[in-house]
């Protein structure tokens, strides 16, 4: 199938071509849904398309000649909102349309936003917080909008942002098309979601949850030697793009200070940087400046990196959706990834529960001259014994 088969509108469909881009399996199934207005929960995995499959059928049907904001976009992180807004950005210059987009985050000056807002935007993406604001200082009226869309929908639908929801929610005039996207259908966010479009449908793509391209492997070690191993691992496999989760900011910040230390470029990124910080050590890691990302599972959420082969658990998930989450941020677009676990003690047990949970294959390994092999007394899981070549070639 092609997006000219989808009925996506031709301009955008030859820019996606130009790319060498053809439809994903949540796109095919979303798309034709959105076109016709009918409101959904898109249940994608990480890595498989979802902001396409949201943000082409919307670009299709706004109406430029139109002077009222006709979609809001929101997201729960300032990097989420501003990954969405360049997506669409880079699309609507590529094509060719009259498509005005605003960026609406915190962190930024209120009045500059109210500038932007003057140039009557027809997509306005952000957090809701900052887009209430705009609308109780009588800013922004929403009362025309025919789409929105709540990316990352099970986090946007905690009860504590919920009055922020509600209040955009209610504003436009007519009830508009909405969409919510999330790989996790938590009742809460479901019945949330189904208090402001009852008739939603579920649109779940029937597919494995974790790319079979993504090898997992675990590796047995002491929690004071974890930052070393990882550093070890880093320096032996040498991939291009490494991201290594941990729970806490502090964490990341020494493991990138060590990193940096013994010659290996790295930055950090979690929630305690404020919002400049944060957008440059993202800057720095997509341009290739730093081989090395070190993330909190929440400042990582839903963002999209192209070109990461390894995954590193310095700070294990304890559960299985966490490590789907982490699992996807590596071996998108069909390429091949590397998921490696560092585990103390006890925690060898989570090898256990991701690979009956998540149904992949996770075997025990060493790193030995560079190579992951299997370890001497390794648990392994379907995969024969021996040494393993990264699935990538060596970074220059």
């Amino acid at each position: 199938m092609t997006f000219d088969e989808l009925s996506i509108l031709p301009a955008l469909a030859q820019t996606l071509e130009k790319r060498g881009i053809t439809p994903l399996p949540v796109q095919e199934l979303t798309i034709p849904a959105l076109l016709q207005g009918r409101p959904g929960w898109i249940v994608p995995r990480p890595g498989s398309g979802k902001t396409l499959a949201y943000l082409l059928p919307v670009l299709s049907r706004i109406e430029p000649e139109r002077p009222d904001i006709q979609a809001v976009v929101l997201a729960p992180t300032h990097e989420l909102a501003m990954q969405i807004y360049r997506v669409a950005s880079e699309l609507v210059r590529e094509s060719g349309l009259g498509t005005r987009i605003q960026p609406l985050i915190g962190g930024v000056a209120v009045s500059r936003q109210i500038e932007g807002l003057r140039k009557k935007p027809h997509m306005v993406i952000g957090s809701a917080g900052r887009i209430a604001h705009l609308m109780e200082l009588g800013k922004l009226n929403p009362r025309r909008v025919r789409w929105m869309i709540f990316d990352e929908a099970d986090r946007l639908l905690a009860e504590e942002g919920m009055a922020h929801i509600r209040r955009i929610a209610a504003a436009p005039e007519k009830a508009p098309c909405h969409i919510f996207v999330s790989a996790t259908e938590g009742p809460g966010a479901v019945k949330a979601a189904r208090e402001l479009a009852p008739d939603m449908e579920l649109l779940k793509v029937r597919e494995e949850r974790i790319n079979p391209a993504i090898r997992h492997v675990y590796l047995v070690c002491e929690e004071r030697e974890k930052i070393d191993w990882a550093r070890k691992i880093v320096r032996g496999l040498e991939a291009s793009r490494t991201l290594i989760f941990v729970h806490r900011g502090s964490t990341a910040e020494r493991v990138a200070e060590r990193l940096n230390y013994h010659g290996l470029p790295a930055v950090d990124l979690h929630g305690a940087r404020d919002k400049l910080a944060r957008q440059a050590a993202l800057e720095r890691f997509r341009k290739g400046e730093a081989r090395v990302l070190i993330a909190s599972d929440i400042a990582a959420r839903g963002l999209d990196i192209a070109g990461v082969d390894l995954i590193i658990n310095l700070d294990a998930p304890s559960q299985s959706r966490d490590y789907l989450h982490r699992a996807g941020r590596t071996g998108r677009a069909g390429r091949e990834g590397l998921v490696v676990s560092l585990l103390a003690g006890p925690e060898t047990r989570l090898a256990r529960r991701y690979a009956g949970e998540l149904g992949i294959s996770l075997e025990e390994v060493r790193l030995a001259r560079g190579t992951l092999a299997a370890a001497p007394s390794g648990r392994e899981r379907t995969r024969p014994a021996g040494p393993t070549k990264p699935p990538w070639p060596k970074h220059p």
